[in-house]
């Protein structure tokens, strides 16, 4: 992650459970829901950005076979406690390639963590390697309804600093569909909810979220 961003993530693990539900983050159920239906029985699935495992707990629950893979050794630490991943790798999601071979996950899922990430092209691509042809990625980010805190870095991308030192990122959705079709993933579903309530700002929170398959 960018700057002080995984720095930061090691020092707020064991916090991190009870302030996403302080704040009503609903990420979880809305991309188990939106996910669940398009899987196939004990699905091999990698959790990008596991964290403390949380979004990756009805899918375990459901009896799918979890990878979690984070770049954070605390939030790693939360998640084993959890005994919801079969496999738990300390891995820096901007470092490539990842440890996995070609082809390897019939489902990758990764929620909350790309409004986190930049650049997030590379890692796309390599989504595209270590997933099997007819597999599902369901990944969620941040929309771009409200940029005015932020600066474009680069065409369809705006970076903010939040008081913490954390950086985080909008991407446009033209931008995020570029990144699928270069790498031949077909949109299969989409939708955009409310995934939490910022309680500093007292203010709403709206991400997206998209399920493609691979081609």
């Amino acid at each position: 992650m960018p700057g002080n961003n995984l720095r930061l993530a090691n020092e707020f693990a064991t916090e991190y459970d009870k302030a996403i539900l302080n704040n009503n983050w609903n990420g979880p159920e809305i991309i188990f829901n939106a996910v669940h239906p398009f899987l196939q029985p004990k699905s091999k699935i990698l959790d990008l950005g596991i964290g403390t495992g949380e979004s990756s707990k009805h899918l375990h629950e459901a009896g799918h076979v979890i990878t979690g893979l984070d770049g954070s050794e605390k939030m790693l630490e939360q998640c084993q406690k959890k005994k919801i991943a079969s496999e738990f790798i300390l891995h820096d999601i901007e470092s490539f390639p990842y440890p996995f071979g070609n082809k390897l996950f019939e489902a990758i899922i990764s929620n909350g963590l790309f409004h986190l990430i930049h650049p997030l092209k590379p890692v796309f691509a390599e989504i595209a390697r270590i997933l099997k042809p007819g597999g599902i990625f369901a990944f969620t980010f941040e929309n771009t309804d409200d940029v005015s805190e932020s600066h474009e870095v680069t065409p369809g991308v705006w970076e903010r600093k939040t008081q913490s030192g954390v950086l985080t990122y909008k991407y446009s959705e033209k931008e995020i569909s570029e990144y699928l079709i270069s790498n031949n993933f077909e949109i299969i579903s989409q939708a955009r909810f409310m995934a939490f309530t910022n309680t500093e700002h007292k203010k709403d929170i709206y991400f997206n979220l998209i399920i493609t398959m691979s081609q």
